[in-house]
């Protein structure tokens, strides 16, 4: 990351931009509660924020998508189920092939259904779940004059189902019911493995390698095997805990995460409206997806739709999440769990632009998640996430406590002053310098 200049900070955000960014989340909290991806108050939500923008932009256009919300998160039980059959079936087998194949078969489907959908951020399993209708609102001010390049602002809607352990036992819970459910399922997958091998071995016609198989087959009488089935006994708390992640009675609010990002990315364009400004040649747009808390499928669904729409100048996108905490505003360079790369240079635009608002923000650790940047990265668009929560999480993150009571207007006025900075800095230069800087 290259070093950046600090000014004083700016942080001459209007006391009406700043309570109308407050005023509005109160009342999405209040008004639209339950915005579960593909909900009716989501879609609710959405209308309403067309609507809003239709007062300060020349364009607004709500378009609707297909999903299945419950595949992102409701893997997890099914995925959880699989892991405890296969501990039974580990101890009951009793030499059977087809067992011990089903026996590693069922982790194995467990691992699958983890990597693609929670690690990679890919459909996999999402037939199994019901389909839904979700939205996404886009809305552009245009410039004055033809337009030459376009940077777009951007949250997500949808608020999600309430995550258990966050809400009991912020960063800590958390790191017991992934990590341990995790290790269980590997446990689980090379046991098993270890297990089939050892039975279709000893199930062949030999002669005495087999005979020799045979007789070191039973738990009671090898030791090993025994041992690790009492490791797979171990896992079976671990297993219950992940399978009990989702609290799916509660849908928190979501002020924070992510209302604080649709609002600041409307008030940039509102800001402009009521000043009365418009760029030369530089078109902004504001995003407001649904169903990121699905796996960012409304941003795919965006993203992958417009791709070539979006690809007719100079494009970049800054996608927001969870702007709660000063002291922990990130660049995201990266997300998807470090699986997608976003734009490094459209990161630096914002590095500066943080800079001249009085704050050096430094760039993301590797973090178990994405916001709707990485969607945009994955088709080959330009943008970058911008994010200011802790990593360690605490109990607002997806908990009852994320409401709007819980927000922090100066960290709304300032996200806002560095989105207003990045846009006037594009506008000015373009990505050509900071293209520069990566070669």
């Amino acid at each position: 990351m290259p070093k950046v200049k600090l000014r004083e900070p700016n942080l001459t955000v209007s006391p009406t931009t700043r309570q109308y960014m407050i005023d509005g989340i109160r009342y999405i909290c209040g008004t639209f509660k339950k915005r579960l991806p593909g909900s009716q108050p989501e879609r609710n939500a959405q209308a309403f924020f067309q609507k809003e923008l239709g007062g300060y932009c020349d364009n607004v256009m709500m378009e609707d998508f297909d999903l299945h919300p419950g595949a992102f998160m409701g893997f997890i039980p099914i995925a959880a189920l699989f892991m405890l059959a296969s501990v039974v079936l580990y101890w009951v087998g009793h030499g059977s092939v087809a067992i011990a194949v089903i026996g590693f078969v069922l982790p194995l489907l467990a691992l699958l259904m983890f990597l693609f959908e929670f690690l990679f951020y890919r459909n996999f399993v999402d037939f199994l779940f019901p389909k839904k209708v979700s939205r996404n609102v886009y809305g552009v001010r245009k410039p004055q004059g033809e337009v030459k390049r376009r940077i777009i602002f951007g949250g997500h809607t949808d608020a999600a189902n309430e995550w258990r352990w966050s809400m009991a036992a912020e960063a800590k819970g958390l790191a017991v019911a992934i990590f341990g459910g995790v290790a269980s399922m590997l446990l689980g997958l090379f046991i098993n493995l270890a297990r089939m091998i050892y039975v279709i071995l000893a199930q062949t016609q030999y002669g005495e390698f087999s005979k020799h198989m045979r007789d070191y087959f039973s738990l009671a009488d090898y030791p090993g095997w025994l041992a690790m089935g009492v490791v797979l006994l171990v896992t079976i708390p671990f297993i219950i805990i992940i399978a009990l992640f989702i609290n799916y009675k509660i849908v928190v609010d979501g002020a924070n995460d992510n209302l604080s990002a649709n609002f600041i990315s409307m008030s940039v364009i509102r800001d402009m409206a009521e000043q009365g400004f418009r760029f030369e040649n530089t078109e902004v747009g504001c995003l407001l997806t649904g169903a990121e808390e699905a796996g960012i499928r409304g941003a795919k669904a965006f993203s992958q739709k417009h791709k070539k729409d979006l690809s007719d100048v100079e494009t970049i996108f800054i996608s927001m999440d969870t702007m709660r905490e000063i002291k922990e505003m990130r660049v995201c360079n990266f997300g998807c769990t470090g699986t997608v790369k976003n734009d490094k240079a459209v990161g630096n635009l914002l590095h500066e632009a943080a800079g001249n608002c009085g704050i050096d923000i430094p760039d993301s650790e590797l973090y178990p998640g994405a916001v709707d940047a990485e969607a945009f990265s994955m088709v080959g668009l330009r943008a970058t996430g911008f994010t200011a929560v802790s990593h360690e999480a605490k109990r607002y993150y997806h908990t009852r406590q994320d409401t709007a009571d819980n927000i922090d207007p100066e960290c709304l006025a300032l996200s806002l002053n560095i989105c207003k900075e990045a846009a006037h800095l594009f506008d000015a230069k373009g990505m050509a310098p900071y293209d520069a800087d990566q070669r």
